[in-house]
C-alpha cells in the first residue's frame, strides 16, 4: 500500500524538547545534551563536555528562533524572505535544505 505524500510546506517543525538555543558573546548556539550511555561514560571518564554546542550562522539562527511549533514551512519562508530577501529565488530551497539537515540529526519533530 502506498504511503500518502505530505506537503512539506504545510508541515510544522519544532525543536525536540531537550534542545534549546543559547546566546553567548553575540553568537547563537544550538545546545544538544549528550544523553546516550556511551557519551555519559566519555563525559565522566574523559572529562568531555555534557552538551554539544552547534554554532549557527545568521540565517540558521533566524530560522531556528522562528521554529516554535506554531509556524509551518510556508510561513517560515515568508519570514525568511522578509528578513533576507529572495533576489535569487532560492530561499525556499535553502530553507528546506537547512531543515532537512537539522532533521537528519534527529533534532526536529514535525506536526501537521
Amino acid at each position: 500500500m502506498a504511503r500518502k505524500k505530505e506537503n512539506l510546506l504545510e508541515q510544522i517543525p519544532c525543536l525536540k524538547d531537550a534542545l534549546f538555543l543559547r546566546l553567548e558573546e553575540g553568537q547563537l548556539f544550538l545546545i544538544v545534551p549528550r544523553k546516550n550511555p556511551l557519551e555519559r561514560l566519555a563525559i565522566k571518564w574523559l572529562k568531555q563536555p555534557s552538551e554539544r554546542k552547534i554554532a549557527l550562522d545568521q540565517e540558521g539562527s533566524f530560522i531556528l528562533q522562528k521554529v516554535d511549533g506554531k509556524r509551518n514551512v510556508f510561513e517560515l519562508e515568508q519570514l525568511f524572505n522578509g528578513q533576507f530577501g529572495n533576489e535569487d529565488g532560492m530561499s525556499l530551497a535553502r530553507l528546506v535544505r537547512f531543515l532537512q539537515i537539522v532533521d537528519s540529526y534527529g533534532w526536529l519533530k514535525w506536526t501537521k
